[in-house]
């Protein structure tokens, strides 16, 4: 049951809204939100939000910029059907942040269709640093794919994928943007794109800082956060079916702070490189081909006070990747067909265990353990009557890995969707999923001190046995199209793991497991009503017991709404979004005070005024009733109660941005 307190809050924005909502009719306002949304990340091809037969959300650059979505996490807490694992309200907070999708941390990250990182495994492929990608100015929209994908996007795509799609250069014009808050923030931005003949560019700079927070209890979490990010975007228009794009980004962030769980301050730094070309060619009125190449370079590391004493513990990655992904389309009337290839190939510099041990007990290491992939993938959509439409697919994984690793066979993986056009706006389809996840370099070749040994000695975690994790998903979904713009949404879904990696506490390494489960539902309005208000509303379900996982434990929502509603007219616009969640209590720790509340809702509040076309003038306000809040928590560990990671409580940011 929702408490007073968020019941009476939840009541006031409800009367404020619906109160709003009656002076709509007698308006008579010019300004639009943008209709129908086109995506690409359901089918591999472009298509209308309303038409996609897929369980999949979008947040728009509309929505980015009403609300001031600062990062791709804040743009993604969006979304239904997505959990978070937040460090908390110190540095740490704002560069590690665990993702899950329907349950699931095997979640693939997509910028522009190209994958950004690979074989991170069970341990990291559900981690992701907020600051990948912060140049929101250079964002066009992000879209979600919820469940399986593994035939349309490869290993890993188990919960669903991420696709950050990036803008078009569209004219020539320049941005700057200045924000200050609580909570020590600081933000300074500056974007430039212009258009001469067939030649475009887009270039970016942005420096974030973040400093001590304070959460909704009113206690200080010291910490320092600096990133900068970089980047040029170059295109070369060679006819207008025929676009070449060529784009560079770089992201540095240092950060330190001070862990209460573990009373030990910590240090980090985060680096990324990346270069992108793109080619792509309509070919003629049914035939499309898209080449893509990106190589990418991260550095981590992550370094903390060990035991109170001199010696000191810390993690550090060092890992690059090259991807080429080749795809061709056939479309008419009746057919659309997707099929192409996808390489992946991951190393990872640093000295690492290769298993082995000299005479001496010494651990062997070496350097650059390698893994690639090849995968053939072919996607049809058959409309072989007016309302039937048959989807299926196929993917051939070719895996290879490094002398020190086992040998992992080659796999095929299938899918197959049913859809049927009750009505123009109403639609049902059903159908399955296989996906196939490949261990990854972290898994293999993991290696750290164990927190209960005062050495400080360094450890081999990895195995060098494991297999892939196998399994599939069942969906059920319904579609009612009000219409192009607004829409309702309802799947169900049922994940089924044949074979899972994760880690086991009586091995202390990975292993394979056997039979996990996830379902649950996720519903979505998207409404517009009439010309200024935009309304978003999800609730996810689920229900999740995967071995060798602590998600379980307590930490996800057995229900979680999350909403947006946008106003805008004339020189004003403004937009409340957040979520109410609800824990799935773990019997086994139901007596320990592992989290601040169980049930609670997060509010944020958005006012924009725009004088002219050139000048806005913002402010955000985040956790808008100073909630107390928290994600991570130590206490299912070590039971000690009140051991969680606060989120940050209130924080004010005022800003401007100018064009010319």
């Amino acid at each position: 049951m929702m408490n007073k307190r968020d019941f009476l809050k939840c009541s006031i924005m409800t009367v404020l809204v619906l109160g709003a909502c009656g002076q709509v009719f007698a308006e008579d306002s010019t300004a639009t939100y943008e209709l129908a949304p086109i995506v690409v990340t359901a089918n591999r091809v472009p298509e209308k939000l309303v038409d996609t037969k897929a369980d999949i959300s979008v947040v728009t650059r509309k929505q980015i910029e009403n609300l001031h979505l600062q990062t791709v996490e804040d743009t993604l807490r969006e979304v239904p059907g997505t959990q978070f694992l937040n460090y908390g309200s110190n540095g740490l907070n704002a560069n590690l942040s665990g993702i899950r999708i329907n349950g699931s941390k095997d979640v693939v990250i997509l910028i522009d269709g190209v994958r950004i990182t690979d074989f991170q495994g069970a341990n990291n492929s559900g981690y992701m640093y907020a600051s990948i990608l912060n140049n929101m100015d250079n964002i066009e929209r992000v879209e979600v794919l919820r469940g399986s994908a593994a035939v349309k996007y490869g290993s890993g795509a188990k919960g669903g994928v991420i696709n950050i799609i990036t803008r078009k250069i569209d004219g020539t014009k320049q941005s700057i943007d200045f924000s200050k808050g609580t909570g020590g923030k600081e933000s300074y931005k500056f974007d430039s794109m212009g258009k001469l003949g067939k030649f475009g560019y887009n270039a970016y700079y942005n420096r974030t800082l973040i400093g001590d927070t304070k959460d909704g209890d009113g206690k200080k979490w010291p910490g320092h956060t600096r990133t900068n990010s970089g980047g040029a975007k170059f295109t070369y228009d060679f006819n207008d079916n025929n676009h070449l794009s060529m784009y560079y980004d770089e992201v540095s962030s240092k950060y330190r702070g001070k862990d209460f769980v573990y009373k030990n301050k910590y240090h980090g730094d985060y680096k990324t490189h990346a270069f992108t070309i793109q080619d792509d060619w309509q070919i003629d009125k049914h035939w499309s081909n898209m080449l893509s190449y990106r190589s990418s370079k991260i550095k981590t590391n992550y370094f903390q006070d060990y035991k109170n004493s001199q010696s000191k513990y810390g993690i550090s990655s060092d890992l690059s990747y090259d991807f080429v992904t080749e795809q061709v389309r056939f479309n008419d009337d009746w057919n659309d067909l997707v099929f192409g290839l996808d390489y992946s190939y991951g190393k990872n510099h640093l000295p690492l265990s290769t298993g082995q041990f000299t005479d001496d007990g010494d651990m062997i290491q070496v350097r650059n353990h390698t893994q690639k992939n090849y995968s053939y993938f072919i996607q049809e959509d058959w409309k072989f009557l007016p309302r039937w439409t048959l989807s299926g697919g196929l993917r051939y994984d070719r895996p290879e890995t490094d002398k020190y690793s086992a040998d992992i066979k080659n796999h095929r993986s299938s899918s197959y969707k049913l859809s049927y056009d009750i009505t123009d706006k109403d639609t049902v389809f059903a159908g399955r999923n296989e996906f196939y996840i490949l261990p990854g370099l972290d898994v293999i070749y993991a290696a750290w001190a164990d927190p209960d040994d005062d050495s400080g000695t360094i450890k081999d975690h990895g195995n060098r046995h494991l297999k892939p994790a196998e399994g599939r998903t069942s969906t059920i979904g319904y579609t009612h199209k009000f219409n192009d713009a607004s829409a309702f949404t309802l799947n169900w879904f049922e994940t089924k793991d044949s074979s899972v990696i994760g880690y086991s506490n009586e091995s202390n390494r990975y292993e394979n497991f056997d039979h996990g489960i996830a379902r649950g539902w996720n519903a979505q309005l998207l409404y517009q009503l009439g010309s200024s208000w935009n309304f978003n509303l999800g609730w996810a379900h689920l229900y999740q017991n995967v071995p060798g996982d602590n998600l379980s434990l307590g930490y996800y929502p057995k229900d979680k709404m999350t909403f947006a509603i946008m106003y805008n007219r004339d020189k004003w616009n403004a937009g409340i979004d957040g979520f109410y969640f609800i824990r799935r209590k773990n019997p086994r720790y139901s007596g320990s005070k592992g989290w601040p509340s169980d049930k609670y809702a997060i509010f944020n509040l958005s006012v924009n005024y725009s004088p002219n076309k050139d000048l806005t003038f913002y402010t955000r306000v985040e956790n808008l009733f100073d909630k107390l809040w928290a994600e991570h928590t130590d206490v299912i560990w070590n039971h000690k109660d009140g051991a969680w990671y606060s989120m940050p409580g209130r924080l004010i940011t005022v800003g401007v941005k100018y064009k010319f």
